[in-house]
């Protein structure tokens, strides 16, 4: 499941916007308003959360492409130990052990594309924390109390308390040290969270093993119960 970076603006447009309206008081006209939206593409941030989502989500089908190929293998090698002409019983045990690894696929693609979605989204936070203080302090210097963000439920603004352009003027202006800083941190994050992923994936694997053992031991009984019956 992808959620789609216009879906994650407007989540965090509410935010700005219950946030807004806690510190309104009297029904005073003390309110700036800024588009999200416009901000996230004048300072290129739209098109770099969404790529650094998709290089995510490819790493993630990556490593879940490679743990699929691996459940391959061993159920191909479980078919050929058992060979042309299975007994029920092992027929029974392959079906099993097929049905058990799409399970465990389809749980860890499930997994991963939750946590590409949860990235995608923080990432988005992560934009709108770092904007925040930018517009605060423009709208507190125009004698603002709050910033509304605008979205679909905002019918009509007087242009003149709109911080948009400014905002962006900001976030152009600020330190190179600060940018490179919040470069190193969402990249530590990111990596974090792919090294999550990448746990969950070893722990499915293991539960693989597992099973293939517990199977090879039920193939040991049913070999020695044939040989008992031909006895």
């Amino acid at each position: 499941m992808k959620i789609s970076f216009s879906f994650v603006l407007a989540m965090i447009a509410s935010i700005f916007l219950i946030s807004g309206c806690d510190q309104v008081s009297g029904g005073k006209a003390d309110i700036a308003v800024m588009d999200i939206s416009v901000i996230a593409e004048a300072t290129g941030q739209d098109e770099a959360i969404r790529s650094e989502a998709e290089a995510i989500r490819n790493q993630l089908a990556g490593q879940l492409q490679q743990f699929a190929e691996t459940l391959d293998q061993q159920l191909t090698e479980e078919v050929e130990k058992v060979g042309a002409n299975p007994t029920p019983e092992q027929a029974q045990f392959l079906q099993q052990l097929n049905m058990q690894a799409r399970a465990q696929i389809n749980e860890a693609q499930t997994q991963a594309q939750a946590q590409a979605a949860q990235v995608e989204q923080q990432l988005v936070i992560e934009f709108r924390d770092a904007i925040s203080p930018l517009a605060e302090k423009i709208a507190k210097s125009k004698g603002a109390s709050a910033v509304m963000a605008v979205d679909a439920y905002v019918f009509w603004f007087d242009p003149a308390i709109d911080i948009t352009d400014e905002v962006i003027a900001a976030w152009h202006a600020r330190p190179a040290e600060e940018v490179a800083e919040e470069a190193i941190e969402e990249v530590v994050e990111v990596q974090a969270e792919l090294d999550a992923v990448e746990d969950e994936l070893l722990d499915a694997e293991a539960d693989i093993l597992e099973a293939e053992e517990q199977i090879d031991v039920l193939e040991e009984i049913i070999d020695d119960a044939e040989v008992s019956a031909t006895e």
